[in-house]
C-alpha cells in the first residue's frame, strides 16, 4: 500500500547537515514534483546523487581540519562533478535543481482500522467491500538541495583552497548547510485522500478487484476536484484534467483493465509531484 515514503538520510547524519528524521514505516514509493522525475529508481538515483554531494562535502571539511589541502580539493572536485552530472541530467528531462533528501508524510487518515482489518488479497472479489479514503490529515516535512547555490558554495571553497585560505573554504563548505530547503506544514489535504484512494485502486486493480478499484477510482476523482478547487491547489487546471481521466477509468475499468494498473502507479506518482512544496489551506 503506497501511503509513505522517505528517501534515505543516512548521510545527513554529520553535524553540519544533521536533521531530525522521526522512524519511518518501509517506503513504498517516491514522490515529488518537477524537483524530481516520475520514476521510481530515477527518484532514488536523484537523492543518492545529491547524498553524496554532501558526503563530499564532509570528507572536505575533515581533510581541511586535518591540514590535507590536497585532499579537501579532490573531495571537491569530485563533489562538482557528480553535481555536474546530475545538473546536466536534470536539466536534459526537465526536471527541477531542487533535489528532495528527505520526504516524509506522518499521516492518520479515515482509514484507520479498516485497513488493518482488510482482506487476504487471495479472496473472492465478491466478498471485497469497497474501501476509500474520504480525507487524511498529514504532518509534511521535505528536506532537498539547491544544486545552484550548492555549486556557488563548491566553486568557492575550491577557489580559497587554490590561494591556501583554508578557513575561508571550510566557511563556503559550511554554509552548503544553509542551502537546505526545509518544509513542514500541517493540513487536511484532499490531495494526500486522493494519492491513498490512487494507491488502493492500484492495488485492487493488481489483486484482480475492478470493482473495488472502480470505488476507489471515483473517490479520487472527487478529492482531486476538491483540491483543484480549493484555495490551497497549486495545480488547479492539472488535478481537473486529471480528476476527469481517473473517472473515466473508473466507468470503465471493470471490463477494460488491460494496462490499467501501470496507469493508475503513473498518475500516483503524478499526483505525489505535487507535494514539493507546502500546501496551506
Amino acid at each position: 500500500m503506497k501511503l509513505k515514503h522517505v528517501v534515505p538520510v543516512a548521510c545527513l547524519a554529520f553535524a553540519p547537515f544533521a536533521v531530525q528524521a522521526a522512524p519511518t514505516q518501509a517506503a513504498a514509493a517516491p514522490a515529488n514534483s518537477a524537483a524530481m522525475p516520475a520514476t521510481h529508481s530515477a527518484n532514488r538515483q536523484y537523492s543518492q546523487r545529491a547524498l553524496e554531494i554532501l558526503a563530499r562535502v564532509e570528507q572536505a571539511r575533515q581533510a581541511i581540519a586535518a591540514n590535507q589541502n590536497q585532499q579537501a580539493l579532490h573531495d571537491i572536485h569530485q563533489a562538482l562533478a557528480i553535481h555536474s552530472r546530475l545538473m546536466a541530467t536534470a536539466q536534459s528531462n526537465g526536471h527541477s535543481i531542487l533535489i528532495p533528501l528527505y520526504w516524509e508524510f506522518d499521516q492518520s487518515s479515515t482509514l484507520g482500522p479498516v485497513m488493518a482489518q482488510r482482506k487476504d488479497a487471495s479472496a473472492p472479489a465478491s466478498k471485497h467491500q469497497p474501501v476509500t479514503v474520504q480525507a487524511a490529515s498529514t504532518q509534511y516535512t521535505f528536506v532537498a538541495l539547491d544544486l545552484r547555490k550548492v555549486e556557488r558554495r563548491l566553486v568557492a571553497a575550491q577557489s580559497a583552497l587554490q590561494q591556501n585560505q583554508a578557513q575561508q573554504a571550510d566557511v563556503s563548505l559550511r554554509h552548503i548547510a544553509d542551502e537546505l530547503v526545509v518544509v513542514k506544514a500541517e493540513g487536511e489535504y484532499p490531495l494526500l485522500a486522493a494519492r491513498e484512494n490512487l494507491g488502493l485502486a492500484e492495488v485492487a486493480i493488481q489483486s484482480g478487484h475492478y470493482r473495488e478499484a472502480a470505488a476507489t477510482l471515483k473517490e479520487a476523482s472527487v478529492t482531486l476536484d476538491q483540491y483543484a478547487s480549493s484555495k490551497a491547489s497549486h495545480r488547479p487546471y492539472e488535478a481537473k484534467s486529471l480528476s476527469k481521466q481517473i473517472a473515466a477509468l473508473s466507468a470503465s475499468v471493470e471490463h477494460d483493465h488491460a494496462g490499467a494498473a501501470q496507469q493508475v502507479d503513473k498518475w500516483w506518482n503524478e499526483v505525489s509531484t505535487w507535494f514539493t512544496h507546502p500546501i496551506h489551506g
